[in-house]
């Protein structure tokens, strides 16, 4: 097959967020529709077989795809820096209005979603990003 697992997930994560760019992100990737039908197959087809096993947990191969779909993802649009995701939050907060937050601030669900993911784990793991949060939330950075 043309591509890999990780390229097949980045191809895919590219494609999800294109629009109506689509030929243009195949052909970044030398691909055109019809290679790209096949390698869709093989991989929807790999992954499929992967889900129908008899066995306990995730099958490795699908974890393997989700990974690296997830680091295309992440690849693809950084987060939000921690002041606009704090305002987001402050506004949510105040509000109970997430779409109303989103549109204050500019910022699409996905990017808060991603967003929230990048900055709750950074600041479990760095008690400094916490408090860089917490004074930015109340307005202080």
């Amino acid at each position: 097959m043309d591509l890999d697992l990780e390229a097949y997930a980045t191809v895919m994560a590219e494609l999800a967020a294109a629009g109506d760019a689509r030929t243009e992100v195949l052909a970044r990737h030398g691909l055109d529709e019809d290679r790209w039908d096949a390698i869709d197959s093989h991989w929807q087809e790999r992954l499929s077989e992967a889900l129908a096993e008899e066995a306990e947990g995730i099958p490795a191969l699908l974890a393997a795809y989700t990974a690296a779909y997830a680091a295309a993802q992440r690849a693809l649009t950084p987060p939000m820096p921690l002041e606009q995701f704090a305002r987001v939050t402050r506004l949510l907060q105040a509000t109970g209005d997430l779409q109303a937050a989103l549109a204050k601030v500019g910022v699409t669900l996905s990017d808060f979603v991603r967003s929230n993911e990048h900055w709750s784990r950074r600041m479990a793991e760095d008690p400094a990003e916490e408090r860089r949060f917490q004074d930015a939330l109340r307005g202080d950075g």
